[in-house]
């Protein structure tokens, strides 16, 4: 878990700084994370993490189709769930999406626009209801970035939790 820390770490800091995960950071996380499981439990192993690593990132895919969650973040998630056993993995994945949707809230109140976001969020969830169908939940790129909170931040912490031995 201490190899995922530190590449959460420094994704962390591309995410906060430029709003974007690069996909070679990414790609050589899974690398380590396939070397990681060979190493401390064998090539049987590799079956198994790949499972987590689709089956999350299938998961996350309509949070990111939607807009709420970018690329890399889904990118990430599914790469952490790949290090990570099935539960351990449950406990991270729920910590971060907490963490980040709390930094969410106090960005949120800090620039005192609770109550316009809730309103978008109402008549979102009210225009999906009437049509029945999801749609991107925002409409322009300037309003994404400007809303959005760095979510590998969060799964850094989240990791640590997890180091703490809280999960």
């Amino acid at each position: 878990m201490l190899i995922m820390a530190i590449f959460l770490a420094v994704a962390g800091i591309f995410d906060h700084l430029l709003h974007r995960i690069p996909n070679v950071l990414t790609g050589i996380m899974l690398v380590a994370c396939a070397c990681y499981n060979l190493a401390v439990t064998g090539p049987l192993s590799l079956i198994p993490m790949m499972a987590r690593i689709i089956i999350s990132g299938m998961l996350f895919f309509p949070v990111f189709s939607i807009g709420a969650l970018g690329a890399g973040d889904v990118k990430l998630i599914a790469v952490c769930a790949g290090f990570l056993d099935f539960s351990r993995g449950l406990f991270f994945v729920f910590i971060s999406l907490f963490l980040a949707a709390l930094m969410g809230i106090l960005k949120m109140a800090m620039r005192k626009e609770i109550t316009k976001r809730m309103l978008t969020l109402k008549k979102y969830v009210s225009n999906v209801l009437k049509t029945g169908m999801l749609q991107r939940y925002h409409c322009n790129k300037t309003a994404e970035k400007e809303s959005g909170v760095a979510l590998a931040g969060a799964m850094f912490v989240s990791a640590l939790i997890g180091i703490g031995g809280f999960y």
